[in-house]
């Protein structure tokens, strides 16, 4: 799998062209690395600006608008960012503005002690099934890690070049539904060596209305001191493409998105901040300790925040319209969605955790306060003396009312009861207990027919959509083992939900994840 080439590294500029009077030429310093900026246009402005919202992060960005006999060309934005551990990404993103293309060129050089090793990342090519949802999903993973021969054992992981166009839907009130058109990928880089200098080139080229973008990782040590967990990466990334990373820009991953969006197309990407949050890395990162884990997990929180930042919102709302929900209630983006804002809290307070930032550990205290002021002001499905929490809504009208599925209302009574066990305060638990006495307020009607569980609850108390395999079950089983933990008594009904559940998916012949089986097993459902 390592092919031994020369090498060193990469970045963003324009298209080269060995200087014309009214060309420019910038040089960044990254480390031991020089990241030059070349162009044939010239630029009729520059600003620098920088952030960090947490201590774990430094943003500065560059944005140069390009010229050509005066007129605007196009807008190239670089945004640097320094991790902690002396790591850095680097984000490129070239916009063209006239109807020919302006281009980009990119040198990273490095002084070399010699050839360095390539890893290619994809080492396979894996078929990718249409989705009956997304359909199909041409964004790929890095093109590979370079190990550069200088003092600091430094490694570069170099992305493809996604090109795109942004697409938007304006509601009025400055509201909108924003994604991306993806219509092409490339792999543009060349490898040079010169003495003892390695240099990788590429160019970013970009037409009227279109954005290229490309990205890399620069390392002061190995990114992974473990071959087998550096292969396994390598896996999932080809494997579980869906949930993987690969396409990141100065405002976040991209992902692919379902078709039922607006404005509608069949190649549309988003910033989806279910996997914005990215739950894989972070989860690696605390079992392993790779350094490649650790700078995606910091870039992941980063990334949160510096949008949160950029919508001037105090919760993370989502800003592609799906036309389900609209369809079925009339609302559009931006919105709330509650189950992605409670893995955002849950793994923003798991980092601060494991890196003792109180900060971080606040995130998850943060929305189940806003949770409860949801309550407050009513935005709930009331059952007798219970309440459910609905699955989306729009800070900006309330006047519709969603349905709420069983995963999205346990997802937040367990957030709610985490809560309770990190602050003590009662407000969590008495918030958890009504969402538990509406689940056995509607009972054994959540129970269909052929033993498996509805999906969701309607305004109207009528029930309906298909349950998740797996999903909803192991937020059932995490529900009854947060109320053991804390010293309350299992629910009984919720226990009847579990257990036909379960012979439902034993009737179905369906292979059980493990922490299904172990579950089941350590709450006595396997005894039955």
């Amino acid at each position: 799998m390592m092919k031994k080439i020369a090498f060193i590294l990469f970045i963003a500029a324009l298209v080269l062209s060995s200087c014309k009077k009214d060309s420019f030429q910038e040089t960044i310093q990254l480390g031991a690395a020089d990241f030059t900026i070349s162009s044939n246009l010239s630029i009729s402005d520059k600003n620098k600006s920088e952030s960090s919202l947490l201590p774990f992060y430094q943003d500065t960005d560059y944005q140069y608008e390009l010229a050509e006999k005066g007129d605007l060309a196009g807008i190239l934005h670089i945004k640097q960012r320094k991790i902690d551990n002396g790591d850095q990404l680097v984000f490129m993103q070239l916009e063209g503005m006239r109807e020919n293309a302006i281009s980009a060129a990119v040198s990273l050089s490095f002084d070399s002690g010699g050839q360095a090793d390539f890893i290619d990342w994809a080492p396979r090519v894996m078929e990718r099934p249409h989705d009956k949802n997304t359909g199909d999903d041409r964004a790929t993973q890095p093109i590979g890690l370079f190990k550069l021969n200088d003092d600091d054992s430094s490694e570069l992981v170099l992305s493809k070049q996604q090109i795109s166009s942004p697409h938007k839907i304006d509601y009025g009130d400055d509201l909108s539904s924003q994604i991306r058109i993806l219509h092409d990928e490339k792999k543009p880089y060349r490898l040079e060596e010169k003495d003892d200098q390695t240099a990788i080139q590429f160019k970013l080229s970009a037409e009227k209305g279109k954005l290229a973008e490309q990205w890399f990782m620069l390392s002061k040590g190995e990114l992974f001191t473990k071959s087998q967990e550096h292969e396994n990466w390598i896996n999932y990334q080809i494997d579980s493409y869906k949930e993987a990373n690969g396409w990141l820009t100065v405002g976040g991953p991209m992902k692919k998105l379902p078709w039922s969006i607006e404005p509608y197309t069949k190649h549309g990407y988003g910033r989806n901040l279910g996997v914005m949050v990215d739950r894989e890395a972070i989860d690696r990162y605390i079992s392993t300790k790779e350094r490649y884990y650790y700078n995606l997990m910091i870039n992941s929180a980063a990334d949160l925040y510096e949008y949160r930042k950029e919508k001037g919102t105090k919760i993370w709302e989502t800003e592609y319209t799906s036309t389900w929900l609209k369809n079925a209630y009339g609302l559009t983006a931006p919105y709330i969605d509650t189950r992605h804002n409670e893995f955002i809290g849950l793994y923003l307070a798991k980092i601060g955790e494991e890196l003792g930032s109180s900060e971080l550990m606040k995130a998850r205290l943060h929305y189940a306060d806003y949770l409860l002021g949801q309550i407050k002001e009513g935005n709930v499905i009331k059952v007798d003396d219970g309440l459910l929490i609905a699955d989306y809504f729009s800070p900006y009208d309330q006047k519709q009312k969603t349905h709420a599925s069983m995963n999205h209302v346990l997802g937040g009574a367990n957030l709610l009861l985490d809560c309770y066990e990190q602050s003590g305060e009662e407000k969590y638990l008495e918030a958890a207990k009504k969402i538990r006495q509406a689940i056995e307020n509607l009972g054994t009607a959540w129970i269909r027919e052929n033993g498996d569980l509805w999906y969701q609850v309607n305004p109207d108390l009528t029930f309906a959509g298909n349950d998740y395999e797996q999903l909803t079950v192991v937020d059932l089983l995490k529900h009854q083992r947060n109320w053991e933990s804390i010293g309350e008594n299992r629910s009984p009904v919720i226990d009847q939900l579990i257990e036909s559940k379960a012979n439902y998916l034993g009737k179905e012949k369906a292979i059980l994840l493990d922490e299904v089986k172990e579950e089941l097993d350590r709450q006595g459902f396997s005894r039955r």
